[in-house]
């Protein structure tokens, strides 16, 4: 993917970077007035509409991201749904088949959704209020313990039946820890609220869990990772995670209401486990957010789907568009950590913890109801450890 920019020290040239290619640097020699820049390592051209097309005809435009000044400039009458295409293209697959969709997009199983222990599962988790990533989960580890016990019905299952399909998941499936207790989960759910079952207790030894500390990245990463974000209003996004610690649903479900200027305060309404909270609002994020609504102008949400936003009846833009454009940020500023947008989080997390913030305030900042789910950031504080006094410095 190549991207285009207008260059920080010369305004009147354009920045052009791209990961190392031959063809590429052979294709932007045709661009008249080019040169190479051995101190910013990149290819400078002149910042006029004529080489902006010519970048386009040259790469495609489904290869090439624009700064939002670059399209702003060159296209003033672009609409908000143009400006995001411009500078957050869709990734494009080589081996992407026209007319084929991937796994992910293929239709649900139709018998298994018609079927009475799903219909009726799905029914009462929607009557208790449950969360869609809930009753998703529930649905399909119902579905595959259907399956599994073919043509035993399911209310004949029995607890040591169900043990012994619970040492499959672990042994055949290889499940992790936390996917076998979904199944456990959703049967136990089943069981009692549906076939009215006393409550049982399933003795069952979890395989031991590697444990693995969350990935922080440094102040540069993160000051970089913006610096590389050419899109205002996902660049804006991601601020707000980092500046305030809100889970990917939580931000991109923000709704203009929930800013308020005169507290400096954010709420955040229905989080993880349906619960309230408030976080900080900083007069900088205040600040970005400011001129990013006075560009955006959006209507209820935050963020919202540019498609929907045109037609008049505003939706929350989706959370797989944020990781893609995400994904797409992290890998054009060449972080090399692996890790999707909760990093921000956990980043925002830690440098809070380093800067001297009590571990009681960000347990509520990040809405965790046990203090030992936020213990964990205590041991990925580079600055703490690294003041620490080796034993060989006393030899």
């Amino acid at each position: 993917m190549l991207t285009v920019r207008i260059d920080e020290q010369d305004p009147t040239l354009l920045s052009v970077t791209f990961p190392e290619d031959p063809i590429g640097n052979d294709l932007i020699r045709a661009v008249p007035g080019r040169r190479w820049s051995y101190s910013r390592r990149c290819w400078l051209v002149p910042n006029t509409r004529e080489a902006v097309v010519q970048i386009g005809h040259l790469f495609g435009k489904a290869y090439c991201r624009f700064d939002e000044a670059v399209v702003r400039l060159y296209k003033p009458e672009a609409t908000h749904a143009d400006v995001e295409r411009a500078t957050s293209p869709a990734p494009v697959s080589s081996n992407q088949q026209p007319g084929r969709n991937a796994f992910r997009y293929a239709p649900p199983l139709t018998e298994f959704d018609r079927h009475p222990a799903v219909v009726a599962l799905s029914e009462s988790l929607r009557r208790q209020k449950y969360s869609f990533k809930t009753l998703k989960n529930y649905k399909q580890a119902l579905i595959a313990l259907i399956r599994y016990t073919d043509p035993k019905p399911l209310d004949s299952l029995t607890k040591p039946d169900y043990q012994k399909y619970l040492l499959f998941l672990v042994e055949k499936r290889k499940f992790s820890s936390a996917t076998v207790n979904v199944h456990l989960n959703a049967w136990k759910y089943f069981s009692e609220k549906i076939l009215l079952r006393e409550k049982e207790f399933y003795k069952f030894d979890y395989p031991r869990q590697a444990e693995k500390l969350p990935t922080v990245y440094s102040v540069d990463e993160v000051k970089t990772l913006f610096k590389a974000t050419t899109s205002l209003k996902y660049r804006t996004l991601f601020q707000v995670v980092y500046a305030t610690g809100l889970r990917l649903d939580e931000v991109a479900h923000l709704r203009l209401t929930d800013v308020d200027r005169s507290r400096n305060l954010i709420t955040v309404r229905g989080g993880k486990g349906k619960k309230d909270r408030q976080v900080m609002l900083s007069a900088k994020l205040l600040a970005c957010l400011e001129g990013y609504i006075a560009n955006y102008q959006p209507r209820e949400y935050l963020f919202e789907n540019p498609e929907t936003q045109r037609k008049g009846t505003p939706e929350p833009i989706a959370n797989r568009t944020i990781q893609l454009v995400y994904s797409e940020a992290v890998y054009n500023a060449g972080i090399q950590k692996r890790g999707g947008i909760h990093t921000l989080r956990h980043s925002f997390a830690t440098h809070l913890l380093e800067a001297g913030t009590d571990i009681r305030y960000i347990q509520q900042l990040l809405g965790h109801s046990s203090i030992l789910t936020t213990m964990r950031y205590t041991h990925v504080t580079a600055d703490k450890i690294s003041k620490i006094k080796s034993p060989l410095d006393n030899l």
